[in-house]
């Protein structure tokens, strides 16, 4: 199954699901950085569009661990 978008946050360098689904073993994900002041007033399509331009633009890591996802987290907020 493909959920068009889940909602998740950071804790201790685990992605952590906000909805409440549940994926199967294995499953991948392409995970959007968004601000919080600016999540809420996107449609389901500006966060497309967002994903979208990070795969365009090669701003697609693959995490495997935490410390990946630690590092790949600093790089996009260094950035902004």
């Amino acid at each position: 199954m493909i959920y068009p978008t889940v909602k998740a946050t950071i804790r201790h360098g685990q992605v952590v699901l906000l909805d409440d689904i549940r994926l199967p073993e294995n499953a991948s994900l392409l995970v959007t950085v968004i601000d919080d002041d600016v999540i809420n007033s996107l449609t389901l399509g500006e966060h497309l569009i967002i994903a979208l331009e990070d795969i365009l633009s090669g701003r697609v890591t693959e995490v495997t661990t935490a410390e990946q996802l630690d590092r790949h987290l600093e790089t996009i907020f260094e950035e902004a």
